[in-house]
């Protein structure tokens, strides 16, 4: 019977047959579940995927227009409102996507669809707390970093979306699974979780009153502009520090190209004295309490 079977990969098969110990064994029941899950996934995504014929020649948008209508029929015949609700997400058809998530709420829909759709109507202030809590406990509970930094990721917590996704990739290399490591790295490298750190790095330095850091976040954001804008703004303190890697960056953004090329030359001098021996204190990595790597001085070609 199709009811008694289940797709396992080789781990979860282990598991289902070690026993004592520090291991955990996978009963009827857990591998039933864990089967159901699955299948439900599988089940969403199709729902939600109607460019599985991208890259395919299609003379006009009839077959496009026949498969929306008829799988938007069969969900609704079955009442899968969950499913049409992802239907009409996936079109854009944002009255009759909102209708059906109305529905399949009422028809009872697990807490992970529940932050997703609301999401994706920008209104996870419906979502009670605790709903939020729960699902962060049983995924963490269960070691599943990727899912866990995808709700994060929802709920734009970016710092522990990327927390998340990081341990998951690193568990996921350590047993060989190169794929998802680099699947889910992407996926959050797509979305804004970098610009979101860097802009907190950005505010990191402004409490603090570092203007290098401030500096170097505008120019990782690529907000040339406003980095240039910086610069102007903040020309006495630069000039007051007397750190050569800053006034540099300073005489572009000044176009004081003779002051630049003196400045480069007495880099390339205060180096070359300096080599086998340390750095000076200005070309040392001295952020206080921060990631971010020391950029190597130089003429910053992007600047407007």
């Amino acid at each position: 019977m199709f009811g008694n079977l289940a797709v396992l990969c080789f781990d979860c098969h282990t598991e289902t047959q070690v026993r004592g110990g520090f291991h955990r064994k996978l009963d009827a029941e857990q591998v039933v579940l864990y089967r159901d899950d699955w299948l439900n996934t599988v089940a969403k995504t199709r729902a939600a995927d109607l460019n599985r014929l991208q890259g395919i020649e299609v003379e006009d948008v009839a077959i496009e227009l026949e498969l929306a209508t008829s799988l938007a029929e069969i969900y609704r015949e079955r009442e899968e409102y969950e499913l049409l609700a992802l239907h009409y997400l996936s079109i854009g058809n944002d009255d009759l996507r909102d209708k059906y998530i109305d529905l399949a709420i009422q028809q009872g829909i697990d807490d992970d669809s529940l932050i997703f759709f609301r999401s994706e109507q920008g209104r996870l202030d419906l979502v009670p707390q605790e709903v939020i809590n729960r699902l962060a406990y049983q995924l963490e509970s269960r070691a599943d970093w990727f899912s866990l930094g995808r709700l994060y990721v929802r709920l734009e917590q970016l710092q522990n979306a990327t927390r998340a996704t990081c341990r998951g990739a690193i568990n996921a290399i350590e047993n060989g699974n190169f794929f998802s490591a680099a699947f889910y790295l992407k996926e959050m490298l797509e979305g804004n979780t970098l610009e979101s750190l860097f802009i907190a790095s950005l505010k990191q330095a402004s409490d603090r009153g570092d203007l290098w850091w401030q500096y170097r976040a505008l120019q990782e954001l690529e907000w040339h502009s406003e980095a240039r804008e910086f610069l102007l703004e903040n020309q006495e303190e630069i000039e007051a520090s007397e750190e050569p890697h800053f006034i540099e960056q300073l005489t572009v953004a000044t176009n004081d190209k003779h002051r630049y090329v003196e400045l480069r030359k007495e880099e390339a001098l205060l180096i070359s004295a300096k080599k086998g021996a340390e750095y000076p204190a200005w070309a040392q990595h001295d952020e206080t309490n921060s990631d971010l790597p020391h950029s190597t001085p130089g003429l910053n070609n992007n600047q407007e």
